[in-house]
């Protein structure tokens, strides 16, 4: 009788007790929950990533790149690497430049490698420098990943003398201090369009449209000296960076409205004016993060 009811599943639960179906469902359950733990880590990360968290879209990034816990997918490798690598993230920039290098799931591209080794070396990466040394660092390549940024000002046939000038007055000091000679130009733009004489009805002087009392205390003798202005508004930058953690629009509020109006709103500062000037500047410069000295001082040398 049982042997012939185990073919009728109905007559087949007949004959287990109450305890023991309590005990088959709780394991169907318990299998279920099994499932969704090891899902959720990807479904947090991939949260994580799309609410701006650098190590989460690097993590995401790499889970592509190796199908670790998903889909193996080299093109969202990219994606979720370009995002973190534009904000500053070393790692990002390092696993991107190695994808082009070996071609791992995209075209091979000794170019792009060098150009995101050399960002990654730039924040002290060892790897970084190594692979470089390795490598032709004058590789130059026109294609753009992650960001496409527009044509700035001092690229065009609009940059006159004075200005060409001025480009490379900016280009000779701002390595000296590990500013990118970009972010630098984007804000000159911004304040005085290139003008060495310019003056505010604020009294803000010169290119970098410095406040006598900024001048005086970043030892600026002469601000209308161009040089000197220039030098004096990146050690500013310099130290707005080091003080908002490297933070670029913060930066960019503390440099247009001070320091005091972004510790007193917690942020940028609701004055148009200012989040005008942050918008404007930042989508020449095209990142949200700089790398920045830890040692600066307000007083420089």
């Amino acid at each position: 009788m049982i042997k012939n009811s185990l073919l009728n599943p109905v007559l087949y639960f007949q004959y287990i007790s109450p305890a023991l179906i309590l005990i088959m469902l709780y394991g169907i359950l318990f299998s279920s929950s099994t499932l969704a733990y090891y899902e959720d880590p990807i479904i947090k990360i991939t949260q994580q990533a799309k609410q701006g968290h650098l190590v989460a879209q690097v993590q995401l990034g790499t889970a592509y790149e190796h199908g670790e816990g998903i889909t193996k997918n080299p093109i969202k490798a990219v994606e979720w690497y370009c995002k973190a690598a534009v904000k500053g993230s070393t790692e990002a920039q390092r696993n991107l430049a190695s994808m082009f290098l070996n071609a791992r799931g995209i075209d091979k591209d000794e170019a792009l490698a060098v150009r995101w080794f050399k960002a990654a070396a730039k924040s002290g990466d060892k790897f970084s420098t190594q692979m470089l040394s390795r490598l032709d660092e004058n590789l130059k390549s026109k294609k753009t990943i992650c960001v496409v940024l527009p044509t700035p000002y001092w690229e065009t046939k609009k940059c006159s003398k004075s200005c060409k000038k001025v480009v490379k007055i900016v280009n000779d000091i701002a390595p000296g201090y590990n500013i990118e000679p970009r972010l630098i130009l984007a804000l000159i733009k911004q304040e005085s369009n290139f003008k060495i004489k310019a003056k505010s009805h604020k009294g803000a002087i010169g290119l970098m449209q410095l406040m006598p009392d900024t001048a005086k205390r970043f030892r600026v003798k002469n601000i209308w000296d161009p040089k000197q202005n220039v030098k004096g508004g990146i050690r500013y930058v310099s130290w707005l960076l080091k003080h908002y953690q490297g933070n670029v629009a913060l930066t960019l509020a503390g440099y247009n409205a001070g320091e005091n109006a972004v510790a007193r709103y917690k942020g940028i500062p609701p004055y148009k004016e200012t989040q005008n000037y942050v918008k404007r500047v930042m989508k020449i410069y095209g990142k949200t993060h700089h790398p920045y000295e830890k040692t600066i001082t307000m007083v420089t040398k």
